[in-house]
């Protein structure tokens, strides 16, 4: 159809979005050490499956920031910093809950759920992450033109999806391999440790920073 032609698409506005999507998934946090440790406890089907619900998320917060999601938190300071202070108490609360977790692997043939359940919990992951959906309300949406045309939108959000897909599916195909998941495996406690110590300290950061 000739809605879709090249000549209808904004390149560089939508170059804009996939690269600051890019930005947004590869600066580590709670989803990459939800996909790490999916990866290195079940198995690479269930990491991809979970690097889906993440997408499945990224997705919906970019529709909604460009529907104007975006505007509203510009306009009403105490809604901008009411999503920073849940992403902060996020991060302080995931941090925790690393500190918690079971310092190894389980033991071989441990069932460690369904492909399906992997995805519900990334959706899960991800909907309750309210830094997520500040970066897509708040930033995100700032690169989209105020006339942006319906193939322009739908080829932004689908580049959001991607993006997730693509670098979570990546890190999830890479730790799962199994040379490194048995390496990476034996140090588990000491880094979700790491990962909890320093998400936690972020989330305080922020915090005394308001």
């Amino acid at each position: 159809m000739m809605i879709w032609s090249g000549a209808m698409f904004e390149w560089p506005a939508i170059t804009a979005v996939c690269s600051a999507s890019m930005v947004g998934v590869a600066i580590p946090g709670a989803n990459f050490v939800a996909i790490a440790n999916r990866a290195l406890r079940s198995s690479r089907l269930q990491a991809l499956g979970m690097s889906c619900g993440f997408a499945v998320v990224n997705s919906l917060w970019a529709v909604i920031g460009i529907l104007g999601a975006g505007t509203a938190v510009a306009h009403h300071a105490w809604l901008g910093l009411a999503l920073q202070m849940a992403g902060c108490t996020y991060l302080i609360w995931f941090g925790a809950r690393l500190l918690l977790r079971p310092a190894s692997l389980p033991p071989p043939g441990t069932p460690s759920g369904h492909d399906a359940s992997a995805f519900r919990q990334g959706v899960a992951l991800n909907i309750t992450n309210p830094k997520s959906l500040l970066f897509y309300c708040a930033f995100l949406s700032n690169l989209v033109p105020a006339a942006a045309n319906a193939p322009t939108v739908a080829l932004m959000v689908l580049a959001v999806g991607g993006c997730a897909v693509l670098w979570y599916g990546s890190l999830g195909w890479l730790l799962s391999r199994p040379g490194v998941a048995l390496r990476l495996g034996r140090h588990l406690g000491r880094i979700n440790a790491g990962c909890g110590v320093l998400l936690m300290a972020a989330g305080l950061f922020e915090l005394m920073n308001r």
